[in-house]
C-alpha cells in the first residue's frame, strides 16, 4: 500500500491530533530541523510545539538528536520526520479497531433484540440492566425504549470488512 499525504494526515491526526499537522507539514521532506525554528514557521509557541514534538516521537513518527549551543549553553534538538513509520501505525491502529469492531459485533450478536436506549441518548442498556432500572432511565428518567440493532450489527460487519481489505489485499486478523 502506497503511503499518500492524505493517509499520512489522516493517521497523525487520528493518533496524535490536530495540533499536530502544520509541524508534520513543515517538517516533511526536511531533515534535522531546530524545534525552535519548527515554532518560528509554524507560529506556535515553544513548549507547545515540543509537546507535540515529543508526542510524534512517542509514536516514532519523528526522530532527534540534541547538540549543546555553546554560546547559551542550551540543549536544542533537530528534528526529522519518519515517513515510513506512517504505514506501521496505520496497520496497528487498523488491527487494534479491528479487534475492537470485533469484540463489539460479539456482543450485539450475542444480544441481539435485547438493547433499550433512553430516548434521550442518555443511556443504552441490554434487557437484564432494563429489568433493574424498571425500564426508566437513570440520568433522566425517561422511559427506555426498545433498540433494534440490526443497523448496528450491519455496520460493525461492513467497518470489519473494510478494514480486513485495507490492508492492500492482505487479510488483517483480528486479536480476540
Amino acid at each position: 500500500m502506497k503511503i499518500t499525504n492524505t493517509k499520512v494526515q489522516d493517521t497523525v491526526k487520528e493518533v496524535i491530533g490536530e495540533d499536530s499537522m502544520k509541524i508534520i507539514d513543515y517538517l516533511k521532506d526536511k531533515k534535522n530541523v531546530s524545534d525552535f525554528k519548527i515554532a518560528e514557521k509554524v507560529d506556535r509557541d515553544i513548549h507547545e510545539v515540543r509537546n507535540i514534538l515529543y508526542r510524534l516521537y512517542n509514536h516514532n513518527l519523528v526522530s532527534y538528536y540534541r547538540k549543546k549551543d555553546r554560546q547559551k549553553g542550551w540543549y536544542i534538538s533537530y528534528w526529522t520526520f519518519n515517513k515510513k513509520r506512517v504505514k506501521e501505525l496505520l496497520d496497528k491502529t487498523n488491527k487494534e479497531k479491528l479487534a475492537k469492531y470485533s469484540v463489539r459485533l460479539k456482543e450485539e450478536e450475542a444480544n441481539f433484540g435485547n438493547f433499550y436506549l433512553c430516548p434521550n441518548a442518555c443511556v443504552r442498556v441490554g434487557f437484564e440492566k432494563a429489568t433493574d432500572l424498571e425500564f426508566r432511565c437513570p440520568e433522566c428518567g425517561s422511559i427506555l425504549n426498545h433498540q433494534d440493532n440490526t443497523k448496528t450489527i450491519e455496520f460493525l460487519r461492513s467497518k470489519i470488512k473494510e478494514l480486513q481489505l485495507s490492508g492492500n489485499g492482505k487479510a488483517l486478523k483480528a486479536r480476540a
